[in-house]
This record gives C-alpha cells, structure tokens and sequence, in this order.
C-alpha cells in the first residue's frame, strides 16, 4: 500500500471523486463529518489540516484527514468539534492502524467518537457509548408510529399541547427549518456562548475561539444539496424561544448546537424545536437525525435507534496504548466503587 500526505489546498477533483466514492460504501460515511466539504472548512481555519491517501493497485482506496500537531500525537480533523471520526476506506481493505501512525510519522492517537463497525478501532477501544437517532425513513407519521411504540407513546402529543400554550400565551408559533438570517445566527451563537459559561465556566466557551466561530460561520453559509449547514428557529410571536445549528449531508442531519430561551421553560420549546425539526426534515427528505453521542434525557425520549462507538486509543509501540486502557479503566473502577463516590460526596462537602 502506497501512504501519501497532503494540504487541503492540494486537493484536486479527481482526489474528491474518490472521496464522495468512498462515502457510498457505507452507510456510516453518511454523516456530514465525513463529507470532504467539513474537511475542508475546517482546513480553511486550521493551517494543520492534512489528508492522509491510501493508495492500493494504482486506487485511492482510503483517506484520513486529521491534524498535524507537535509532537508524537495527533488528531482527527475538526478535533473536539466533530461527533464522528474515522477513517474512510473501501470495505474489502485491511490494514493496520500502526501503519498509518508510522505513514504519518506519529505514535498516538486517542479516539472516543468512531463508530463500533469501524473494526481497525474497535479492537483497541476501552469503552463504548451511543449516538442517539432518530429514524425519518418513511416519514413523520412513520417516525411517530415507531415512537409510539416505545415508552414514549405520548411524547409528540405533549409536544404539541405546549406549542399550543405557548402559542396562546406568547405568540403565534411559527417554524423555520432552515433560516439565512443573520440575526438568528448571531442569537443562537451568544444563547449558547452564554450556556457553555452558566454551566461549565467561561473556558468552556467554544465560541470565543476565533477559529470555531470563523468555522461555525463557514458552515453556515453552505447551502449544497449534499452537504449544507441548518439553521432552524422557533418563533412565538416576534420572539426566538429556540434555535439549533447542524449540518446536513444529503439525507443525514446531525443534531449539533441546540438551545432554547430559559424564560419560556414551563413550555419545553427544545422538545418543539426538535419534534419540529424531526416533522420538516422529514417533509425535505432528511431520513436520519443523529443527535450525538450522549444519554440526555431528551435524547432517550425521541429516539429511535443508535449508533455504537467506541473510545480507546491506537499507539506505536502497541504497549503504549495498552498502558495508558489499563490506568483508565483503573480510574473507572476507582470512580464507581463505593470508594470512589465516598470520595465525590467529602469534596463536596
């Protein structure tokens, strides 16, 4: 196999044929996060952006686009940001992850975010976790039909009893899959801003990273069939009570930034905004939400289905990542025991 490295900037048509090629080969590649355009928007931010190509029989037969950093390590492209990673390859390639590390010139990559078919990770993870979906296929009236089948039989009905008290009481409801308006843009990105300090402190603000406001902005302005970013708003009256950010590549819309106005709580306007989404997506020909790893209760509650990842690392030497599963599955352990929460409440206390 044949390991080449290159910038974004060399990415020519042929190398994106051969990329939107090995997205069809698997239904996993249907996530925005692996569209060459993602990548790309990303390397327009990041001067470290790079593309790894593997080459077999004369064929683009895998990509890995990632970051250059300092050091023996490295990361996927998008870093914190992207809810999947990856690599894309044809279904009837092998390889070992040692290979790439060492095409790469790195020794560590840690991974917490790849779906659990990927096997080349899979077999050095040291935990698992769950993306949350929400199945579109058929429609809405068909998504609801499988809801109800659930323990959520009544979810959409409770939705729509609040959208009519807050319709009643605030203002005439209105929607907007997909809004241009800057406004809108600028009030989710501070809602947000203004959540990430409430609840985490001032350094979780991802916003006030000039790179990842500058990307988030990129997205945005997509407006392609097969790769676009999603603004959706919920109005009541002449007030934004709620609001979320995607991407959406071709029939795969991925649940990313949401947030809701806390003044309008009583009336859930997150669960509207989401059933909302669910309801017009599916009318745009969106097939799949995904909503990113995680077990919110909002999530349980609407979905359908999920896709297994796992975390772990890869390393070379191998031993290295070995080491580094054997103390974390020893902090788990230490974390869980009866220890471990005597030892969470006396900080507390």
């Amino acid at each position: 196999m044949k390991f080449s490295i290159i910038s974004f900037s060399e990415l020519d048509a042929g190398l994106i044929s051969s990329w939107h090629r090995l997205q069809q080969t698997a239904a996993v590649y249907d996530s925005p996060y692996f569209h060459p355009r993602f990548s790309q928007l990303v390397a327009q931010q990041r001067a470290d952006a790079r593309l790894l190509v593997m080459e077999q029989a004369g064929q683009v037969a895998g990509l890995f686009p990632y970051h250059q950093l300092a050091g023996q390590q490295l990361n996927f492209i998008g870093e914190g940001l992207s809810d999947y990673q990856g690599v894309l390859h044809a279904p009837d390639m092998t390889f070992p992850m040692s290979d790439l590390l060492r095409a790469m010139g790195k020794s560590y990559l840690a991974f917490n975010h790849v779906p659990a078919v990927m096997q080349e990770f899979a077999s050095h993870a040291w935990t698992g976790s769950r993306s949350l979906c929400l199945n579109l296929d058929g429609g809405y009236a068909a998504y609801g039909a499988r809801l109800a089948a659930t323990r959520e039989a009544g979810l959409l009905k409770k939705v729509e009893t609040n959208a009519r008290k807050l319709g009643q009481r605030v203002g005439d409801v209105r929607f907007e899959f997909s809004s241009v308006d800057a406004a809108d843009f600028q009030t989710l990105l501070d809602g947000k801003s203004q959540q990430f300090v409430r609840t985490l402190g001032p350094q979780a603000d991802i916003f006030a990273v000039a790179w990842i406001r500058q990307l988030m902005e990129g997205i945005q302005a997509q407006r392609g069939s097969d790769f676009a970013g999603v603004l959706s708003v919920l109005y009541a009256g002449d007030k934004l009570v709620a609001a979320h950010f995607g991407m959406r590549s071709a029939n795969t819309l991925h649940y990313w930034f949401p947030w809701y106005d806390t003044q309008f709580g009583e009336y859930s306007p997150g669960l509207i905004l989401l059933a909302r989404c669910a309801e017009y997506g599916a009318a745009e020909g969106v097939t799949l939400i995904d909503l990113g790893r995680g077990e919110q209760a909002y999530k349980q509650r609407f979905a359908t289905g999920f896709t297994e990842l796992c975390e772990g690392a890869v390393s070379r030497p191998a031993l290295l990542a070995k080491v580094h599963g054997g103390l974390w599955r020893g902090k788990r352990y230490l974390r869980d025991s009866a220890l471990g929460v005597k030892l969470k409440a006396w900080r507390k206390s």
